[in-house]
């Protein structure tokens, strides 16, 4: 059986930190995936057969074990068109996001997908019940702030990559908002394992008309990333199972950071002083918010 969620007026300390441990720990791995993401579409090869492959790989590998462990559950799943809805979001989020990352450097992408707090936020109370206090609200603000630090937004971010990345950020804050309303519905490989299936099975419909045969280094990294997908997005959706979703939105601002990293180490992207400050003010907004909780 699932485990049984706590509300968001009775979640316990606990269980809260676990949960944010559990979410920077994905962040921080699926900003790796992202890289390779990046390095794929600048080596040539189609977004969308790169995301063909983040998902196919991913089910090849969670698939097999959701099958084992649930039998009963994978045929009648709880809240079947919610599942394959989560999947459909995150996929069109996800490929938005790489379409940005073949525009811009992966620092910048990633600070206009990251205005999907926001959404959360606002849209937690009326669609999962969760309180918003003054002080998150607060937490988040300085957050995005940070990441126009980054960006330092004028007409030349106006661009497709930034639509782009504009556009996913928010398909990701309806895909996490399912999240947490799927949490503790149905074992966290079993959601993924739908998730991963159901985007998969959409993408290869179009995968032909866009395939570039890899070579054996390229197809290492396609099956790094399916890897990297599954171990990462396992981990949100046990953090969702244990903080509310309201709580847990600004910590993801943590990925801009080992995108910066990234970024330098693979493509040569210096941040700047003001980057650097950005990033200082996001991590900040991240550290309080968890003293806030904690007290």
């Amino acid at each position: 059986m699932s485990k049984s969620i706590a509300s968001p007026g009775s979640i316990d300390r606990a269980s809260l930190t676990k949960g944010i441990v559990l979410l920077l720990l994905a962040f921080n791995i699926l900003a790796v995936m992202d890289g390779l993401a990046k390095y794929l579409a600048e080596s040539g090869y189609p977004v969308v057969q790169i995301l063909w492959a983040r998902f196919f790989f991913n089910a090849m590998l969670i698939l097999p074990i959701a099958a084992w462990r649930h039998r009963s559950l994978m045929l009648r799943p709880p809240n079947p068109a919610v599942q394959v809805g989560r999947g459909l979001l995150h996929a069109s989020g996800t490929f938005l996001l790489f379409m940005a990352y073949a525009r811009m450097p992966l620092a910048d992408a990633l600070a206009i997908y990251y205005a999907y707090p926001f959404v959360v936020t606002a849209l937690a109370p009326f669609l999962l019940g969760e309180h918003t206090g003054w002080r998150r609200w607060t937490a988040v603000a300085a957050g995005f702030a940070g990441t126009l630090l980054v960006i330092r937004p004028g007409v030349e971010v106006l661009n497709t990559g930034a639509l782009f990345a504009l556009v996913g950020s928010v398909a990701f804050a309806f895909y996490l908002i399912l999240t947490r309303k799927l949490a503790g519905s149905a074992p966290a490989d079993l959601t993924l394992s739908y998730q991963s299936t159901s985007a998969a099975i959409v993408i290869s419909i179009f995968v032909p008309f866009f395939w570039v045969t890899p070579d054996v280094f390229a197809l290492v990294l396609f099956v790094a990333i399916g890897a990297i997908s599954a171990m990462g997005h396992l981990m949100i959706i046990y953090a969702f199972e244990r903080a509310p979703a309201s709580y847990l939105a600004p910590f993801g601002y943590v990925e801009i950071i080992t995108a910066a990293v990234i970024g330098f180490a693979l493509f040569g992207d210096i941040p700047d002083y003001l980057t650097w400050a950005g990033i200082a003010v996001i991590s900040a907004s991240g550290i309080y918010i968890a003293w806030r909780e904690r007290t």
